[in-house]
């Protein structure tokens, strides 16, 4: 997926989760062209500042294509000298498991390290995961196009 225009930016976007509403105090606006040359999509990346994450306030951004959530990444622990964040790996909706599983070929164009090499505190989970700087939308919107590809797909037959 490709951004192609800037539509809006804007502040205090509250998006309804299944277990609440969730404020993203800024919020960018993108617009990218349908590859079957129908109506464009509307992406959004939603920017929250401090979220209580693995024991600390992180900054989390969340990224929608047409109003659905297909990318969450969070602050590293060295976010306000990197401006890196990160969003594990999934197959499926498992967790690619840090150094246990193979990374999907697909994940080859993105930079990819292990969560726990990067994310510190209780509860971390033991996942490869995606890193992107805070500023780079292009690698976060190839993400979630990624994801809303996967989503899409019909499931492989399985195997006797």
């Amino acid at each position: 997926m490709r951004i192609t225009n800037l539509k809006d930016v804007g502040t205090d976007y509250a998006y309804q989760w299944p277990v609440g509403i969730e404020t993203f105090e800024h919020y960018i606006d993108y617009e990218a062209p349908d590859t079957g040359r129908g109506k464009p999509h509307t992406i959004r990346i939603g920017f929250c500042k401090n979220r209580p994450t693995y024991g600390t306030n992180r900054i989390r951004i969340v990224v929608w294509i047409d109003g659905y959530p297909y990318a969450e990444f969070l602050g590293a622990d060295d976010f306000e000298k990197s401006g890196e964040v990160l969003s594990v790996v999934k197959v499926g909706s498992k967790d690619c498991s840090y150094i246990d599983d193979v990374i999907p070929e697909r994940y080859v164009p993105f930079r990819v390290v292990g969560l726990k090499t990067r994310v510190s505190g209780k509860g971390t989970r033991n996942a490869w995961a995606i890193v992107a700087n805070v500023t780079d939308h292009k690698t976060m919107v190839a993400l979630a196009g990624l994801r809303r590809l996967e989503k899409d797909m019909p499931a492989a037959p399985s195997t006797p």
